[in-house]
């Protein structure tokens, strides 16, 4: 009777056992695992180190909270033969490259046609030289919006010769300066940089001639030519160069996630919003 009632409680026992297994926490983790999105980050070299320890919180919490696989390759100065390696050895959902000097080799390698993976380049900076203007169109491209930068140039011109302040100016023929700023019976304040060996001695003469308070580089020089024109000693601004952008990691690599989760990627070109872009000044 003893031995009945033991094989009773052990197949007891067991029937419990079995029905907990089909119940609960597996089949849930079953069901994320299936769903399971994974991602390589691709960082630049130059980016800050609160920038960097932000895309190391946020892919921690990607992996921790969405049971989302990463892979992260930073420090990059372009995209190289490890990027290449990962990508032909992995297969990836989502491909982010974060860093305006990676995105002309990003280019490339999108056009390769090496992955099916979504691509998206995040700007880390004011674009200076153009780099940020030739995304290629097949990936999602996170931006400063170009216009509110030309009219927080206009703003601070405008504001500085309201002041009544004498002006030279120093800029390029595919540049001119606009009319309002500098009219045409005051050519003579303008100096093109185009072929002109003697820009500097030009612009000695006349802000000394016109007695300026300022010069002002409408067009973007070199660090060089800036220091010649500080030795005139008067006060000097390049404006293409003069201003800072304070981005919001944390919240631009929120939203990214969002755009994976709700499976709401597109490509094309957006601006960062008010969130992501917190501050927007010139130096």
């Amino acid at each position: 009777m003893a031995i009945k009632r033991f094989v009773f409680i052990l197949l007891l026992l067991s029937f419990i056992v079995t029905g907990c297994g089909n119940r609960g926490i597996p089949s849930i983790k079953q069901d994320l695992m299936d769903k399971k999105l994974s991602v390589l980050m691709l960082s630049s070299a130059s980016l800050s180190e609160p920038a960097k320890q932000s895309i190391g919180n946020a892919l921690q919490k990607w992996r921790g909270a969405n049971f989302i696989a990463y892979d992260w390759i930073k420090d990059l100065n372009t995209l190289d033969d490890s990027v290449i390696t990962k990508l032909k050895a992995n297969t990836y959902d989502y491909i982010y490259v974060i860093g305006n000097e990676l995105f002309s080799s990003a280019n490339g390698l999108i056009g390769q046609g090496l992955t099916m993976g979504k691509w998206t380049l995040l700007q880390s900076q004011l674009d200076m030289n153009g780099s940020a203007s030739t995304v290629i169109d097949q990936a999602s491209f996170l931006h400063i919006d170009s216009n509110q930068v030309e009219s927080l140039k206009n703003k601070w011109i405008q504001d500085l010769l309201a002041q009544n302040v004498t002006v030279e100016w120093v800029t390029r023929s595919d540049r001119p300066i606009p009319s309002a700023w500098a009219p045409s019976e005051e050519a003579d304040h303008i100096i093109l940089l185009d072929n002109n060996d003697q820009w500097f001695q030009q612009l000695s003469f006349q802000t000394k001639q016109h007695l300026a308070s300022w010069i002002i580089f409408y067009s973007p020089v070199n660090e060089a030519q800036l220091k010649k024109a500080k030795s005139i000693g008067v006060s000097v601004i390049d404006i293409s160069s003069a201003l800072s952008a304070e981005l919001n990691w944390a919240q631009i690599l929120d939203n990214r996630l969002e755009a994976m989760t709700n499976h709401s990627w597109k490509k094309g070109g957006f601006n960062y919003n008010e969130k992501e872009l917190t501050e927007l000044k010139v130096k």
